[in-house]
């Protein structure tokens, strides 16, 4: 299967994920992060982690420019700390929210 015909599937998917009232979020969390990286768009992952550590570094106490650090973890260190900050924080909505509208908006902006 090519890289864009899976880019399209993934894509078209997520544009069926967006439901407020979904209870349980966490798995569908795992799925965008590696439907993702499959389809070769880990730079967009990693700007969507670090995207909204940056928004809510005040509430989980990060003292560090994510933004400086970024390079110095790997993507799946940086999805683990975002993960683990939005599990302890209670933000897994948040983090969930920030993928999806994210993932509106590459699929708005990438005409496959």
């Amino acid at each position: 299967m090519s890289v864009s015909f899976k880019r399209y599937k993934y894509l078209k998917e997520f544009k069926l994920l967006h439901h407020n009232s979904i209870k349980f979020q966490t798995p569908l969390i795992l799925r965008m992060f590696g439907a993702l990286n499959e389809v070769n768009m880990r730079k967009e992952n990693r700007y969507i982690l670090c995207n909204f550590l940056d928004q809510h570094s005040d509430q989980m106490g990060l003292d560090e420019n994510i933004y400086e650090v970024n390079n110095q973890r790997t993507l799946n260190q940086l999805f683990i700390l975002a993960f683990n900050k939005a599990k302890e924080f209670k933000l897994l909505d948040a983090l969930y929210d920030e993928y999806i509208n994210s993932i509106n908006a590459i699929n708005s902006k990438k005409a496959i």
